[in-house]
């Protein structure tokens, strides 16, 4: 058996420095479940953090004793869509999904949630999912575990991939994580070309395809149009899309 990624030592619960085991870091473990899938931007941070922001029901250790940390994957350019579209492209019978993205990433999500339960990690899964059957604040969770900071047009900007990223699922798990990823907000300084400067901070417009394409920060991570389109017209690219393959 494969030796679980980035193990930590840690004393046993006796406290005999003469012995000591190897901890798996949930970090790695998501990381390495994800990689390749197009989700791989993943970083984490200590309950402690998390429930300093969280709603008293919504406390890691309600939700999983003994929680320990928090883990947060989101994906960032155009990878994850190329992927789910030569997914569904072999299968467009999958297009008849209330939300077949939505489905293809659940399905990625499950092989963290596999990782974890082979390294006998309990955790509780959250996705961001507009269907989630329980909604958390992922825009806090990606704040406080360092994958982004506010920007003016009302989404969060992460330092690498810019506006072109998003949120994809969040595990709390009774295992150690690693610290919170450096995150240093690329927006303060900045002339605020995506609102069309500084002066319209007070009534910036929403986050529409055009001020998200003037952030002068990762340009070049830029979604490809048809997952633009998705995202702000789901309905009306599904048909498109669909139509292509009869």
């Amino acid at each position: 058996m494969r030796s679980p990624p980035l193990a930590a030592v840690r004393l046993d619960p006796e406290g005999r420095s003469a012995r000591a085991k190897l901890v798996a870091v949930a970090t790695a473990i998501v990381r390495e479940a994800l990689a390749g899938s197009g989700i791989d931007v993943v970083a984490s941070c200590p309950a402690a953090a998390y429930d300093a922001r969280a709603p008293h029901e919504f406390r890691a250790d309600a939700l999983v004793p003994g929680a320990r940390g928090v883990v947060v994957a989101a994906s960032g350019g155009p990878a994850l869509w190329r992927a789910f579209r030569a997914h569904i492209d072999a299968r467009p019978a999958l297009w008849d999904q209330s939300n077949p993205y939505d489905a293809y990433v659940a399905s990625l999500l499950d092989r963290a949630d596999a990782a974890l339960a082979s390294a006998g990690i309990h955790f509780r899964r959250f996705e961001a999912a507009f269907h989630a059957a329980v909604r958390v604040d992922f825009v806090a969770l990606a704040e406080i575990v360092g994958l982004g900071s506010p920007s003016p047009f009302r989404l969060l900007i992460h330092d690498v991939h810019g506006p072109w990223w998003a949120l994809r699922g969040a595990w709390i798990v009774d295992a150690d994580v690693e610290p919170p990823r450096p995150h240093r907000p690329p927006c303060p300084g900045c002339a605020a070309p995506c609102i069309g400067g500084r002066a319209n901070a007070a009534n910036p417009p929403g986050a529409t395809p055009e001020v998200r394409a003037r952030c002068v920060v990762g340009q070049s991570f830029r979604y490809d149009d048809d997952q633009i389109a998705y995202h702000y017209d789901r309905a009306r690219t599904v048909a498109r899309l669909r139509g292509r393959r009869g």
